[in-house]
């Protein structure tokens, strides 16, 4: 097996020129927000991190008296509209500042949360996505950057010789991934399409060619992620994984006492030594514990599963499955869990935390092949804290050894994805070394025109 994980190099601001695409991502999650500027060399693909700022979701400030709150994260962290609102602001303006940007030196910026993954906001989702938008025009963002260009003058200069805007214009596909044809089967399906985009850009990166087919997997607080065929020109997503992830470490800590009520596995340092450690008993605990973890099919008759809102019942006609995890008794999990790691040193508190992850990716994918929807010759993407922190990529790839040729781990898939939308809206492509399209394969652009024109 191949595997290998890629973080992002950075770059000096004196070496960015015409031939760079700059994008800002803010995301709002359940546990962390973060405001990720990259510039990426369209020529050749590369991409480099500006800077990455992340705050804790649980130190937005409470909402004022005269604020209505409309919801709460997973960690029932209370909102509301103008307190999103100064905080996407607020970190938008830091993070400029700190490299000594301004709005008008970023090409797009694109927003995007996790927090529409919990079904008490489901019916919220406008909310909070106006207050991402507004955060950013009260940081100085236009409109124009945050939306599809509607001719070439609209597309920054310095790029749109770069642009194939005049061949074929943004039609909801993004890096050769067909758009749904339902307005969505789960709450967190943008989240999957930007994860699947951004691995795709960072294997550039990488000598592992992350082209359809591929299976994302998002480990954050909630799991996104998808399973992408090899149709041409556009691929379809045949598989959405939904429910919890770095949620269900946080939920058993919280409950053991190793953390505090409103902490999560992010405010623990995980390192990477694992010598002399009884792998076979953390393993077998492993076991033990994932007794009590549901990975399934998602039941048709759900309107969520593992705090994430899905909506099966309204799109009957969809061909897509819903792969998903969820604790089945919050209870027992969390007193076994007490019970088995009593003596623990804090290494293997860790380590156990890593293999109790590694072993449900194991999960997953051996549910995707259960199910069928494994693509022959698939290539597995991973992103998330719960997915690629600590011994976790070396115990997923021993587990995963026999059933996926290549792995490839990546840090902050989701801002790089919001790269690639922001390329994908802008027609930006680059023909001779083509993200989208099959593994190994040549650049679909044609293919693509020519279905356009057909059309």
């Amino acid at each position: 097996m191949t595997f290998d994980q890629i973080k992002l190099e950075s770059i000096d601001i004196k070496d960015i020129n015409s031939k760079f695409y700059t994008v800002l991502s803010v995301e709002l999650g359940n546990t962390t927000i973060k405001s990720i500027i990259t510039t990426t060399n369209i020529k050749n693909n590369k991409s480099y991190q500006l800077i990455k700022l992340v705050r804790l979701t649980r130190n937005i400030r409470r909402p004022k008296t005269d604020e209505d709150i409309f919801g709460h994260t997973i960690w029932d962290k209370p909102l509301s509209k103008e307190a999103i609102e100064d905080e996407i602001s607020s970190i938008i303006l830091e993070s400029l500042s700190k490299i000594s940007l301004t709005v008008d030196d970023l090409d797009f910026v694109v927003r995007s949360t996790g927090v529409v993954a919990i079904s008490s906001l489901s019916h919220e989702i406008d909310v909070i996505i106006k207050a991402l938008s507004d955060g950013c025009l009260n940081a100085g963002i236009k409109v124009s950057q945050m939306t599809a260009p509607f001719s070439l003058n609209n597309i920054p200069e310095h790029i749109r010789k770069h642009s194939f805007f005049n061949n074929i214009q943004f039609d909801g596909s993004v890096v050769s991934v067909k758009a749904p044809n339902t307005s969505g089967i789960a709450a967190n399906e943008m989240e999957g399409e930007l994860v699947t985009a951004g691995i795709k850009l960072a294997s550039k990166m990488s000598s592992i060619d992350y082209r359809n087919p591929v299976i994302s997997i998002d480990m954050g607080t909630t799991l996104a992620g998808q399973i992408i065929d090899d149709k041409k020109p556009y691929a379809n997503m045949i598989c959405n994984f939904v429910g919890l992830a770095g949620g269900i470490m946080d939920v058993i800590l919280r409950g053991s006492d190793i953390i505090n009520e409103n902490e999560s596995t992010i405010d623990v340092d995980f390192n990477e030594n694992s010598h002399d450690l009884n792998m076979q008993l953390i393993h077998e605990n492993t076991i033990k514990l994932h007794q009590f973890i549901d990975v399934m099919q998602v039941p048709k008759d759900v309107d969520e599963f593992g705090h994430v809102a899905v909506y099966q019942q309204h799109n009957s006609d969809t061909n897509v499955t819903l792969i998903g995890s969820q604790i089945n008794n919050q209870e027992q999990i969390i007193e076994t869990f007490s019970q088995l790691s009593r003596n623990y040193t804090k290494e293997e508190l860790m380590i156990q935390v890593d293999d109790f992850y590694a072993y449900l990716i194991k999960r997953l994918i051996e549910k995707t092949i259960e199910l069928g929807l494994f693509p022959q010759n698939a290539i597995l993407g991973i992103t998330g804290r719960s997915g690629i922190t600590g011994n976790k990529p070396f115990l997923i790839n021993s587990y995963l050894e026999d059933k996926v040729s290549q792995i490839i781990f990546v840090e902050d898939g989701l801002a790089l994805g919001a790269v690639m939308m922001a390329r994908c809206m802008n027609s930006l492509g680059n023909p001779i070394d083509p993200i989208g399209g099959s593994h190994k394969g040549i650049c679909i652009m044609q293919q693509r025109i020519q279905l356009n024109n057909k059309n």
